[in-house]
This record gives C-alpha cells, sequence and structure tokens, in this order.
C-alpha cells in the first residue's frame, strides 16, 4: 500500500510538471502573437447568385457592383488574402513544444528472480525549441508584408474587372447603337429603292438603280446579321463577368455621354505613383526581402536554443530532476551562408520588377492619355461638323435624285456616308471611355463620376 501510494504521488507530481510546463509555453506562444487576423467573410463561389436585374436600361454601377460581389476570380484573390492573413500569427508564434517519455535500465541484470528490474527509471521530458531574440518578429513583419502584396493584388483584381466590366458596358452599347443605326438606313435605304421603282416603272431610270437598291439592302441586312451575333458575343462576357450563364438576358445600356476630364499627363503620373496597386504591391515585395535578408543574416550568425526539462523516477530511489540547453551551429555548413546570397539576390530582383513596373505604368498613362485625347478629339469633331454635314448631303443628294439632278449611286454614296459617319461617331464614344477605363486602371483610382 505504501509503495502504491508513493507511486501514486510520483504520476501526480509528473502531469503537475507537465501542464505548468505546457501552461508557461502556450503564454508565450500567444503573447509572440498578439496581433489579430481581420475577420473573415465567409464566400463560397457560386453560393450566392446575382440579384436579378428588372429588363430595360442597363445601369453600369450596377453591373460593376454585381462583379465586385460574385466575380470568381475577385472572390478567388480575397480569399488568398484572408488566408495570408491568417500566416502572420502563425509566422511570430514558437514551434511546438516537444514531449518525450521513456525508460532506463540502470542494472545489469535486465530481470530479476521475480522478473522485474530492480533498478528501473522512467524519464518524461519536455523541450521548446527557441529561436535567436528578433528571428520571431523579422519573420512576422515578413509575413506581414506578403499580407499587405495580398492586398494589392486584390486592388488590381477589383480595377482589372472593373475596366472589363466597363469595356463590355460599352462595347455593348456601341453595338445596340450600330443597329439602331443600320435599321435606320435600311429603312431610308427602301423608301429610295421604291423611288428608284417608281421612276423605273415611268422609264425616267434605268434598272441598274433598281437592283443597285437591292443589292445595299441585302449588304444592310446581312450586317444587321452579323452585329446581332456580335451582341450575343458581348452579353455572354459580360454575364461570364458576372459568373452567370452567358445566355443570361441583360437589358440595353442607356444613350450616354463621354466624361469630360480635367487632368494634366503630370498628374496622371504623380497619381500613379502614388496609387498604382501593382506599384504598391512591388513596395511591399522590397520590404519583404529586406525583412527577409536581415533574416537569414541572423539565421547565419546567430544560433537557436533548444532548452530541456526532465523528471526521473527511480524506483527504490527519490526522484530526480534534469536540465539541459542545445543550441545549433549555423556557421559549419555554407547553407546559411547559400541562404543570405539567395535573400540577396531576391531582394535585387524585387527591386528590378519595381522599376520594369513604374516605367510600364508611367508608359501605359501616357499612351492611354494620348489616345483619350485623340477620342475626344475625334468625337466633337463627328458630332458637330461630320454627322450634320452628311445630314445635310443626303436630304440634298434625295432632292436632287428625286428631280433628275443627280443620280442613284450618288444618292446611295451619301446615305453610305450618313451610315458610317453615325457609326463612327459612337465607335469614337465608345473609344474614349474604354481609355478612360483602361487610363483608371494604369493611375488606380477612380477618375471620373
Amino acid at each position: 500500500m505504501v509503495k502504491s501510494e508513493m507511486l501514486n504521488m510520483k504520476y501526480e507530481k509528473m502531469f503537475i510538471l507537465i501542464l505548468l510546463f505546457f501552461t508557461q509555453f502556450v503564454l508565450i506562444s500567444r503573447t509572440g502573437s498578439c496581433d489579430t487576423s481581420p475577420s473573415k467573410t465567409k464566400e463560397e463561389v457560386g453560393a450566392d447568385k446575382p440579384k436579378e436585374k428588372p429588363a430595360g436600361t442597363l445601369n453600369i454601377q450596377w453591373l460593376i457592383n454585381e462583379a465586385m460581389e460574385h466575380n470568381p476570380e475577385i472572390i478567388a484573390v480575397r480569399q488568398r488574402l484572408n488566408a495570408s492573413a491568417s500566416r502572420i500569427s502563425q509566422a511570430k508564434s514558437l514551434e511546438d513544444p516537444m514531449f518525450r517519455a521513456g525508460s532506463f535500465n540502470m542494472s545489469n541484470q535486465p530481470l530479476n528472480i521475480n522478473g522485474q528490474t530492480s533498478m528501473l527509471q522512467q524519464r518524461y521530458a519536455v523541450t521548446q525549441k527557441i529561436p535567436f531574440p528578433g528571428k520571431l518578429a523579422m519573420r512576422g513583419k515578413i509575413a506581414t508584408q506578403e499580407s499587405k502584396m495580398a492586398e494589392e493584388d486584390l486592388l488590381a483584381k477589383v480595377q482589372e474587372i472593373t475596366a472589363l466590366v466597363k469595356t463590355a458596358f460599352y462595347d455593348l452599347f456601341y453595338v445596340n447603337r450600330a443597329i439602331a443605326i443600320t435599321e435606320e438606313n435600311r429603312e431610308l435605304l427602301r423608301k429610295f429603292s421604291k423611288i428608284a421603282e417608281t421612276k423605273y416603272a415611268v422609264g425616267k431610270t434605268s434598272q441598274r438603280d433598281v437592283l443597285s437598291a437591292q443589292v445595299e439592302l441585302s449588304t444592310l441586312t446581312n450586317e444587321l446579321i452579323v452585329l446581332n451575333k456580335e451582341k450575343e458575343s458581348v452579353v455572354a462576357m459580360m454575364n461570364v463577368l458576372l459568373d452567370r450563364h452567358p445566355q443570361h438576358p441583360l437589358g440595353d445600356p442607356p444613350l450616354i455621354e463621354i466624361h469630360n476630364l480635367d487632368v494634366t499627363l503630370e498628374g496622371l503620373e504623380n497619381l500613379a505613383s502614388n496609387n498604382r496597386p501593382e506599384l504598391k504591391k512591388y513596395d511591399h515585395a522590397i520590404k519583404r526581402d529586406e525583412a527577409q535578408l536581415k533574416l537569414s543574416r541572423k539565421d547565419y550568425y546567430f544560433m537557436d536554443f533548444e532548452p530541456m526539462v526532465e523528471y526521473m523516477q527511480n524506483d527504490g530511489n527519490p526522484d530526480a530532476w534534469a536540465s539541459s540547453i542545445t543550441i545549433n551551429i549555423p556557421w559549419l555548413w555554407p547553407k546559411n551562408r547559400a541562404r543570405v546570397e539567395e535573400a540577396n539576390e531576391a531582394l535585387s530582383a524585387s527591386r528590378s520588377e519595381h522599376r520594369y513596373i513604374n516605367n510600364k505604368t508611367l508608359f501605359e498613362v501616357k499612351d492611354y492619355f494620348v489616345r483619350l485625347q485623340s477620342s475626344k478629339s475625334t468625337v466633337n469633331l463627328f458630332k458637330t461638323g461630320v454627322i450634320p454635314q452628311a445630314e445635310q448631303a443626303l436630304k440634298a443628294a434625295q432632292i436632287g435624285y428625286e428631280a433628275d439632278i443627280i443620280d442613284f449611286l450618288s444618292l446611295i454614296d451619301s446615305q453610305r456616308v450618313l451610315l458610317d459617319s453615325q457609326l463612327q461617331y459612337y465607335k469614337s464614344v465608345v473609344d474614349y471611355e474604354t481609355n478612360l477605363a483602361n487610363l483608371e486602371r494604369a493611375v488606380g483610382i477612380q477618375l471620373s463620376q
């Protein structure tokens, strides 16, 4: 009985020791990772379908909001951001403590006549690896910068999808306007065809005019077929951006006017330098690689510690305690020196990539700014000059043809010039708005209301 009670007391001491040791290191780990990660948003691809948009006028802001909420690429990047935020606390925490249990026979005779050892020792040890001071903080900084890089990736993806939505919206606007204008011109051409048939019936013109009108009508009919197929493609692209079925119906964009933009090239370059997500991402990449270089140098020059506390139960003898500490020798083999060289090269690469992105940004800002100015000039030219003149020329040609002053081919040419002018005007409007959307992406912020 006495021996049994002594064993129970020994086991109680052992479990108390283990409990105190684990509690201590859990507190250390929590203290080293006090930063809390941002709350995660529960998002599942395809879990919530886009809200139904009533048929009718299609609003561009509604499309952008739907894309921000449902686009799979944005959702994926947002989830990767949440994952990177969760890695910060992991990087700043200690490694798991290790528990070891075993027995040690201290006699030369493993078994006595009763089948039991005469000098058996039970050993229980707990170890914890502790990095050199400053290493955990450096690892946390590296993970923090990587999380900020993921955040810039999300902003860049949002701007990319926004530009694609705007481009698809304006393409749909152009196709709708092209269909409407082509149908109007087809009706006008049918009127001209009836005039030609009437004049041919009374012998005032040749059959060539009637046949020419039929050929032009067939050409416009074929163009309408092509435009309607193109509309189906644009609608499919828009639905894909909204994570819908490609054949899901959409409304029609309203008539639009170009957004006036009062900015200078120098101002746009300054905005891009401060707001372009890709540039800010490589700013964080440089800071990450600088921290990685410092950490690799610490790993090369400074050792880590691994203390151990051991409790020993001796049969027939008093219990005993033991402690020890283990350190690594990082400078013995060349691997840690190679890690320093690797970190140096990675830092140089990030700086080079930052310069490349900066040069690319300045080029894109300049390119889209020039395109924007060119498109605006074309819009104003066709709106105030070419289209009004083409309309007047067509009216004069119609009157001249009815009065037998000009021939039918001249009338058709005037009608074709008006059609091309109207299409070119709306094409210029779409080019302007598309270049503006790409310029906003290059700068990193919205420039129009």
